[in-house]
Formats: C-alpha cells, sequence, structure tokens
C-alpha cells in the first residue's frame, strides 16, 4: 500500500512538473476617461481686432493689426455619463498687439489727453485672467467643446517714440475691466492622458474706467493648444 501511494504521488509530481503554467492576468487597459486634472498650455496663437463695427471698438480695430497670444489654465475635469464632458478651469492669457503704421494708415492713438503723430508707436500688452466653462463630447480619440469664460481684462499701452527727448515719450497707461469670452474647441486624445488641438474664441472686455485709449477691447483669436491629464 505505502508503495502505491509513493508511486501515485511520484506521477502527480511529474504531471504538475511538465503541465503548462498559468498564464498571467492581462493588465488591466488605461481608462479612457477624461475626469481629472487638467492643465492646458497654450504655446502659440494669434488675435485680430473685432468682429462687429460698434463705436466702442472703432479705435482699437483703427490702432491694431493684430497680435501674438499664449497662455495657460488649471483645473478639473469630469465625465458624468459617458463621452458626456464637463471642464472647469482658472486661466491666464496674453495678447501682445502689434500697432498699425501710423504714417501710412493715417490713425492717432489718443490718450492721456492728447494725440500722438507720425513719430511714436504703440506698445499694447492685454491680459485677461478668467474662469473657463468647457462643455462638450469626448470619446478615446477625441474632444469637442462649447466654451464660456468670464473674465478680467488688463490693458497696458506705452508709447515708444523715435524722438526720446519728448516729455510724453514716457507715458504709459494700465486700464482694468470685467468681460465675457466664448468659442468653440477641437482636440484629438493620441493617448489617454494627452490632447492635442485648436481653440477659438471670440472675448470682449469694458476697459474705459480710466484713461485707456479703447473703450472696449473685443478680439477674435484662434490657437493650437495642449493639454494635459493628470
Amino acid at each position: 500500500m505505502g508503495c502505491l501511494v509513493a508511486g501515485l504521488g511520484a506521477y502527480l509530481g511529474l504531471i504538475l512538473a511538465i503541465a503548462p503554467g498559468q498564464p498571467e492576468p492581462e493588465p488591466e487597459p488605461e481608462s479612457s476617461s477624461i475626469a481629472g486634472g487638467w492643465l492646458q498650455i497654450t504655446p502659440l496663437g494669434f488675435g485680430i481686432p473685432g468682429p462687429g463695427a460698434g463705436s466702442d471698438i472703432a479705435q482699437l480695430q483703427r490702432a491694431v493689426r493684430s497680435g501674438f497670444r499664449w497662455g495657460f489654465g488649471l483645473g478639473l475635469s469630469f465625465e458624468p455619463v459617458r463621452h458626456l464632458f464637463i471642464n472647469a478651469a482658472a486661466s491666464f492669457n496674453q495678447t501682445i498687439w502689434m500697432f498699425r503704421n501710423v504714417e501710412r494708415d493715417g490713425y492717432e492713438l489718443c490718450f492721456r489727453g492728447d494725440c500722438y503723430g507720425w513719430d511714436e508707436r504703440g506698445v499694447g500688452h492685454f491680459m485677461r485672467i478668467g474662469a473657463d466653462l468647457r462643455i462638450g463630447w469626448t470619446s478615446r480619440w477625441l474632444l469637442a467643446w462649447a466654451l464660456v469664460a468670464p473674465q478680467l481684462g488688463v490693458s497696458r499701452i506705452r508709447l515708444d517714440c523715435n524722438n526720446s527727448v519728448e516729455a510724453h515719450c514716457d507715458r504709459a497707461e494700465t486700464d482694468v475691466g470685467p468681460g465675457i469670452g466664448g468659442g468653440l474647441g477641437v482636440a484629438v486624445r493620441p493617448t489617454s492622458r494627452l490632447a492635442v488641438g485648436i481653440e477659438s474664441s471670440i472675448d470682449h472686455a469694458w476697459v474705459d474706467s480710466r484713461d485707456d485709449p479703447f473703450t472696449a477691447v473685443r478680439s477674435f483669436s484662434a490657437a493650437l493648444i495642449l493639454v494635459l491629464r493628470f
């Protein structure tokens, strides 16, 4: 009997030794959800005055040709139901204006009680600090959304004169006012944590609280965006 038990044990041991091992469990696929932290970087964009023909933006349209725009945002994204995308973020962006040639286009840049002629040029910056709300559609490979953004606009204008001995050449003005923006965006997702796309918007800010040369600043902009989910 003992010999039989020993023989059976040896036989079972041999079977277990030559039997194929159990397959390793496959790793769970990475989640395609957009939910989580949201970091948006805008390395390259442009802005132009308008659209519209209101008197409040007439001076801006006469003075400014276009501008370079950059910015960033940080917030949270949610996917409460499948494919529904909601994002809330705080953002900052800056547009550096390129002014028209005064001598060629015949406009005057006026502020601080005076208008300046052909030998001065304006250097302008417009900054927006806002709270962005995005609502849209998401899948593993694509994002598309509408944007609404209440903002605080900060306008900065400085004179840069060819003739620096003139007393007014060091004049500058900073103005602050409320604003609102709205737009659309679309991005592809090469990975579940990275999206690359384009966002466009129309932004309007009222900045006539002091003595800025522009009663209001309204611009259309479009920009390349990079989004990191974390």
